[in-house]
């Protein structure tokens, strides 16, 4: 007669119920990693300014993560529209960061300098909507945040952890790396327990 271990009975039992009820966080990143690799880097083969570029250009995919990590922590913000609203807004602008700076890194690539460094790019490119966008990004990532707080769904420390990471991020790294704040706030208050409506 085989002993079947109760401990290792109860820890496989944990590790499912986790992986049961987690799933959809890692997916969520996975899904971007999966996008990234197949929408962008798939398609250029490029380095130095260019491939800077290429980066800043997955703003989008990273807010898709983002946001839905943050609405499927957050089940009862999905019926809240101005919620809804901002997190459309701030999605919207990393579209934006994503068409700026994919015509950046078409036009480099069109004028032949698509591995040249970023210190001897002639000004071949029109950086215009790569270089605004990120900063409408913030606005509405800072917008997000607000309506979160207003409705309760994060306290005054996390709102204030937001704000700081949205202010101190440079927005051509992250453009709203306070929303990122957000998700991982909600993540723990989950995982918690706590406020998981």
């Amino acid at each position: 007669m085989a002993n079947i271990d109760p401990g290792a009975t109860s820890r496989a039992s944990r590790v499912a119920q986790i992986v049961r009820d987690w799933w959809p966080a890692p997916a969520f990143v996975a899904g971007a990693l999966l996008a990234q690799q197949l929408l962008l880097s798939s398609r250029y083969d490029v380095g130095g300014h260019a491939a800077e570029h290429l980066a800043g250009a997955t703003a989008p995919l990273m807010a898709a993560a983002v946001l839905s990590i943050l609405f499927w922590a957050t089940p009862r913000a999905r019926r809240q529209i101005d919620l809804l609203v901002t997190a459309g807004l701030w999605f919207a602008t990393t579209l934006l960061v994503m068409v700026g700076n994919l015509r950046v890194v078409d036009d480099l690539v069109a004028a032949g300098y698509s591995r040249a460094p970023t210190g001897s790019v002639p000004d071949v490119a029109d950086h215009s909507l790569a270089n605004s966008s990120v900063w409408y990004a913030e606005l509405a990532a800072l917008l997000l945040v607000a309506a979160w707080r207003r409705r309760r769904h994060v306290g005054n420390r996390a709102t204030i952890g937001a704000v700081a990471a949205t202010v101190i991020i440079p927005p051509w790294i992250i453009p709203g790396a306070g929303v990122i704040v957000l998700a991982i706030v909600r993540l723990a208050q989950r995982g918690r327990g706590a406020n998981h409506r």
